[in-house]
């Protein structure tokens, strides 16, 4: 069974999938207590049944938070939210079967009386029931998005693939409600949260905030670290690569140290200021030829979720276009669209912001996806 990472429209990345048991090394075979907060679901406020729904919600430790934003932010496979029991269910509205066509990406808010405003950063535990398979459903996230790792029961009908970008569960066999094929996500310091769902037309998952659904026994499993962290800065290998100047690593991930290249609203032509930043790039990448990059851009939340996939592929063509024409191979640069799905700040649907405010969401990054090969030097 696999399942896949789209790379960019024109590549796609096959990676074999683990199975979550032979990882147990990872926490030395015990299970360690984590903390995280409780939320209870307790109504619907608006847009039941459909795609964008704001529901009611408490949480004992939580004062500031009382509506959770749930909405499918992008395709191509949709879906709605309902509310079950205190849960959020989300159904799958697919005319795709089979992971990967069946997918729709949604994101959960968790705001303040406003209805708008972000609650402060704060730990949670989400588990999801039912993952059936084979390749029926699939849920992951990723890497970067400041999750803590992923837990399933022992033994489990689900496998775990950890190698970043993402953390993803799949399901391997039908089961009906079983503790075997629940999934548990824990995250820290966030106040939003995407998930990648792959389900078949009327499927359904219920997202569970305050331990419906216990895992007895469970296994846990962490995203792979990039190999930065375990350089020793001063051993002679490494010596001639400068990492405080060249690179970063930003939650396990290797990424070129550049400032962020920022568009103007609805363009994607490359400008001025933005030349200094791929001319980095283009340094870096002449000076270690084996490094293969893989450039995401972004934008803000203005327009529909469409058009703004769209903007952001047309976006990544342009830089790369830019780094292939000064004589880098184009097998060593692909390129992904993130539309509006990877905010970095509250500018979402719906809130207002200032264009500065916007303008940080309109951004291109650039990541060492074979950080390995810096090893070799």
């Amino acid at each position: 069974m696999y399942i896949f990472h789209l790379k960019n429209r024109y590549k796609v990345k096959y990676c074999f999938l683990f199975f979550v048991s032979v990882l147990f090394f990872l926490f030395g075979g015990n299970v360690i207590a984590q903390n995280y907060e409780l939320v209870t679901v307790t109504g619907v406020f608006s847009g039941n049944e459909t795609d964008d729904t704001m529901f009611k919600a408490t949480s004992p430790t939580i004062p500031t938070l009382a509506y959770i934003r749930a909405q499918r932010i992008a395709g191509p496979q949709s879906g709605v939210f309902t509310q079950s029991g205190d849960n959020i269910r989300y159904t799958a509205i697919s005319k795709i079967a089979g992971i990967p066509g069946n997918l729709s990406k949604i994101r959960f808010s968790f705001l303040q009386s406003d209805k708008r405003s972000l609650i402060p950063p704060n730990d949670f535990r989400f588990v999801i029931n039912d993952i059936d398979g084979p390749n029926n459903e699939a849920l992951a996230t990723n890497c970067s998005a400041n999750v803590r790792f992923v837990g399933t029961a022992n033994p489990t009908n689900l496998k775990i693939d950890n190698n970043p970008p993402d953390l993803n569960a799949v399901g391997t066999a039908d089961e009906n409600e079983g503790s075997t094929s629940r999934v548990m996500f824990e995250f820290d310091n966030i106040s939003i949260v995407e998930f990648d769902n792959y389900a078949n037309d009327g499927y359904l998952k219920d997202f569970d905030l305050d331990d419906d659904y216990p895992i007895a026994t469970p296994l846990f499993v962490e995203c792979l670290n990039s190999f930065i962290d375990h350089i020793d800065l001063d051993n002679q290998e490494y010596r001639k690569i400068d990492f405080s100047m060249e690179f970063k690593n930003i939650n396990g991930k290797l990424i070129i140290n550049t400032n962020p290249i920022y568009f103007d609203r609805d363009k994607y032509n490359i400008r001025e200021d933005a030349i200094t930043e791929l001319g980095k790039v283009l340094k870096i990448m002449n000076k270690y030829p084996k490094i293969i990059i893989e450039l995401q851009s972004h934008t803000d939340s203005r327009a529909s979720d469409t058009y703004n996939m769209e903007l952001s592929e047309n976006r990544a063509k342009a830089s790369i276009d830019w780094i292939i024409n000064k004589g880098i191979d184009s097998t060593r640069i692909m390129g992904k669209g993130f539309g509006e799905t990877k905010l970095v700040n509250k500018c979402s649907n719906g809130v207002k912001c200032s264009e500065t405010e916007h303008q940080l969401n309109r951004r291109t990054e650039f990541i060492v996806l074979n950080p390995e090969v810096l090893k070799q030097l």
